[in-house]
């Protein structure tokens, strides 16, 4: 199977000047965020769609999603918008393991490229090959993307959930053994810093498929968030995840310094949520990120339509932090 490969954004190619090892702080359960630096970078040369994505992003509110909808339903149907390479909707189904036959997951996104890669059920990894340059780049668990390399790395001091997605993970994925070549830009990039003098990141790439008969219950179309009712043609489903996507609805720019909502953010969140309203059974839920009142630079717009639309904050949402809110 040819290899779906990934966009210029999934790869990290920006590089930091050495530290000074001594005063470096050592993490518990490193994890990979030199995507984070290059994000920036990217869409200022290239002005790409950034699809920030990972397995198990954000999994304390994933620990109380699935927990709510196993104690609440006996059959289970969950809408991932904006789920880019699909690595939310899998992560469903990995947490969902024991009750395959009795959950389905639907992925939504924008991007053709990004669904086409989420059916591949291919993923590509990325490690530091370098060891001495791990502190620099990797960072302990945290809300923001691109924290999964422990999943295919031998990371010491993983959190309790961390092993245990760990093993889920394990128990779906393979590694393939191909050789991924890093791209013409980082190879130029890396030759330039060793002329300086500078040891430049190099990272292993590695490809993982999905084992055979995993993840099957695991659907991904191409579509708009805003056509939900359409693409679901009155099915009424039990969550919808819309997570860290409601701001490229709502603001004026894609970079964070920049950010500011619409005038019209409140209709429009108003409008999609709505449809999500419509969308869902009694006792079903709306999941949004941890960080999205602080991506949407408005921490009260989402709660005041929420509360206007009679969803109750079921945990912590009344912060606009880790949002889930319920048809309760």
């Amino acid at each position: 199977m040819k290899i779906v490969q990934p966009t210029a954004i999934q790869y990290n190619s920006y590089q930091k000047q050495p530290v000074n090892n001594k005063n470096r702080q050592t993490s518990s359960a490193p994890n990979f965020k030199g995507h984070a630096q290059s994000e920036q970078l990217f869409s200022k040369w290239f002005k790409i769609l950034v699809q920030q994505t990972a397995f198990d992003r954000e999994p304390k509110t994933k620990d109380f999603v699935c927990d709510y909808l196993r104690k609440t339903f006996n059959r289970i149907k969950i809408v991932s918008g904006g789920c880019s390479t699909g690595e939310e909707p899998l992560s469903y189904s990995m947490r969902f393991y024991d009750m395959k036959d009795c959950v389905n997951i639907l992925g939504i996104d924008l991007g053709k490229k990004a669904i086409k890669q989420a059916k591949s059920g291919r993923f590509l990894f990325e490690t530091p090959k370098n060891s001495n340059l791990v502190l620099d780049y990797f960072d302990s668990i945290s809300t923001t993307p691109y924290t999964d390399s422990y999943l295919v790395s031998d990371t010491k001091g993983l959190s309790a959930s961390q092993q245990m997605f760990k093993a889920l993970f394990n128990k779906f994925f393979e590694p393939t053994g191909e050789k991924v070549k890093a791209p013409l830009y980082e190879r130029l990039q890396n030759q330039a810093l060793r002329r300086q003098g500078i040891e430049p990141l190099e990272i292993e790439r590695k490809i993982y498929k999905l084992k055979e008969g995993k993840g099957d219950n695991c659907t991904f179309v191409q579509g708009d968030i805003n056509n939900i009712d359409t693409i679901l043609n009155g099915e009424k489903v039990e969550a919808i995840s819309f997570c860290n996507a409601l701001y490229h609805l709502t603001t004026k720019d894609v970079a964070a310094e920049k950010r500011v909502p619409k005038k019209n953010a409140e209709n429009i969140v108003e409008t999609l949520m709505q449809k999500f309203r419509n969308c869902l059974k009694d006792g079903g839920v709306v999941v949004f990120g941890e960080n999205e009142g602080k991506q949407m630079n408005d921490f009260v717009t989402v709660p005041k339509v929420m509360k206007r639309l009679d969803f109750t904050p079921l945990y912590e949402a009344e912060n606009h932090q880790t949002s889930v809110w319920g048809l309760v």
